[in-house]
Order: C-alpha cells, then structure tokens, then sequence
C-alpha cells in the first residue's frame, strides 16, 4: 500500500512538516503532490516557484527517508482517483476535498481511500499557521506572533481583567489585553439565562478589530432536583472570525438569606456590606472567599471560567471547526 497527501507548500511551515510526517508513519511508501504553478495561481495570489517548493518539501523529507516520490499536482484530484488502494492524510482544511474524492471513486465502482486526518497545527494565538498567515507578515514558520494578540475584555472590574490575564500568559506571549469600556451592563445580580446574555453582550461589544474578546458575567442558578441556587461565572470568547466558545467556573451552593435578599432586590455586593461591613466584595475575594475563607476565592472562579471558554480551542478539530 502507497500513502498519499498534498498541498501547494507555498510557504513551507509547521503545519506541512506535521502533515507530511503524518504520511511517513503510516509506514508506506510516501506519493507526495505539489501543486503545479499553473493550478497554484488559480487559488492563490502569492505562489513560490514549483521548484523552489518541490525542495523544501525534499528537503524535509530528507531527513526521515527517502522512500518518497514527489510529482506535480495539476488538480484537486491527482492520481487519488486512479490508485487502487492507499491512504490519503489530509488537514482538517482539506478534509472535505477528501471526501469528495471518495465519492468519486465510488461512484466510479472503486474501494475508497483510507483517510487519515491530521488535527489543526496552531499558532501561538490558537489560529491555525498558515502561508497566507506568514505572507502576511501575522506569524513565522513555526507560528509565533510577530504582532501581539490583541485581547479585548469587558469590564469594570480589575480583578477580572487579573484573572483572564493570568490564564492568557499561560498560552501566550506575545499579547496585549485591553479593557473595553463601552458595554451595555444588565442586572446587577442576573439570574440564569440573563447571565449567559449578558457575558454575551460584553464580549460582543468587545471584539472591534481584536482577535479576541472576552465576556464575563457571574450569575445565580437555579438546580429543581435539590431547589438550592448556585453562583457560577460564566464566560463568553468570541474571535476574529465570529466562532464563540464559552465555559463556567466552578459553582457553589449560595446561602439562602442571600438568596432571600437577592429576591428582594439587593445585590450579593449590598448583601455583604450590610451584613458584614465588606465593601464591593466582587471585586476582591468575593462571597466565595467570604463562605469559604478565602480557599476559594473569586479570582479563581474568574480564572476556571476563563480556561474552559478556551478548552475548545485547543483542538478545534474535534468541535469540527473551520476557520473560514
């Protein structure tokens, strides 16, 4: 069996050396396509000489073998619809084109194709690296940014902008976060699905010209099975290319006489002042930090919410994301 995969290596990256490394271990003899320059310039704008990328794609491969070939691909198909069996890697980018071909070779009585898909390579700002991304002058080669992330959050609150931050630096390094002013605030104290609308309002106003904006709204909860209320932080991320993904903190029983006064019309915040002399406890340890003294602390329910609006972009491909 033969194992096949293509591309244009316009500008060879990351993510084509985890392509094509993807087909050296299958453990097959390696049939790599390289788009010719006349079929290349029909979708791209900038093209490297066929040539010139031919070697670097050698050049690669090189060092793990030289049980390859290498042709010119002169159309999305190649030689995919005439072998009888094989294995076809392809990028999430490219997937689709993958189960195109295999439509057409059963349409053509043949078996189809084996298809291996490789997940997203990433950048430092959890986009995809790609030539266009590097032509651009965005990345280099291997993904760093050259310009900074350019994070938006929503808020008035300090401690929330510490707490994202405190995530983000664990992700990146080249970023800058700044704070968005200009939002439509809600309730005071919302409840349920008020809560998921207005973190995702504030990170709507946000975006602008961002990679990201990021919302984040803390809210009661109501369980039936136990009839308890629960304060959770939820967090809305919405980028460049308008994909949301969002993720909760971790929730914690609310005692009933702030369930009680939040009825009535008073916020958590005036809650514990009243009670307990404790002026804008949400923009320090919170009433979490309040019940459980301070091994829980706002700040951390911040951070939680913030990581897990961010899971999903670690593996886009498993969400069956694109980056249209």
């Amino acid at each position: 069996m033969i194992t096949l995969v293509g591309g244009t290596f316009n500008r060879f990256h990351k993510g084509h050396e985890q392509l094509l490394l993807a087909a050296y271990n299958t453990g097959n003899r390696v049939m790599i396509g390289v788009t010719s320059d006349e079929y290349a310039r029909k979708h791209k704008n900038i093209v490297i000489s066929y040539k010139r990328r031919k070697a670097r794609v050698e050049k690669f491969m090189q060092k793990f073998t030289d049980n390859y070939e290498i042709h010119p691909l002169d159309s999305m198909f190649g030689n995919t619809l005439d072998v009888k069996d094989a294995i076809l890697v392809v990028s999430p980018e490219t997937h689709a084109g993958a189960i195109r071909i295999n439509e057409q070779r059963l349409s053509m009585g043949k078996n189809p194709l084996h298809i291996v898909k490789i997940p997203f390579t990433l950048g430092e700002d959890l986009f995809p690296i790609s030539s266009t991304r590097i032509i651009k002058g965005e990345i280099t080669v291997t993904g760093k940014r050259k310009t900074p992330v350019t994070i938006a959050i929503s808020t008035g609150n300090e401690l929330k902008l510490e707490a994202t931050e405190k995530f983000i630096k664990t992700i990146m390094k080249n970023y800058r976060i700044t704070r968005n002013t200009e939002y439509a605030t809600g309730s005071e104290q919302p409840f349920g699905s008020d809560t998921i609308r207005f973190a995702t309002d504030r990170a709507m106003y946000g975006l602008k010209d961002n990679d990201y904006s990021i919302g984040i709204e803390s809210g009661i909860f109501y369980n039936p099975v136990n009839n308890m209320y629960y304060d959770l932080h939820y967090c809305v991320v919405i980028d460049r290319y308008s994909v949301i993904t969002t993720g909760f903190g971790s929730g914690f029983q609310m005692p009933d006489q702030v369930i009680d006064a939040i009825k009535n019309g008073t916020s958590t915040n005036e809650f514990v002042e009243t009670e307990y002399g404790i002026k804008k406890i949400g923009h320090g340890i919170g009433i979490s930090g309040l019940i459980s003294e301070d091994s829980v602390t706002r700040a951390t329910l911040v951070y939680e919410s913030v990581r897990n609006a961010f899971i999903p972009r670690m593996r886009p491909d498993i969400y069956c994301r694109r980056f249209d």
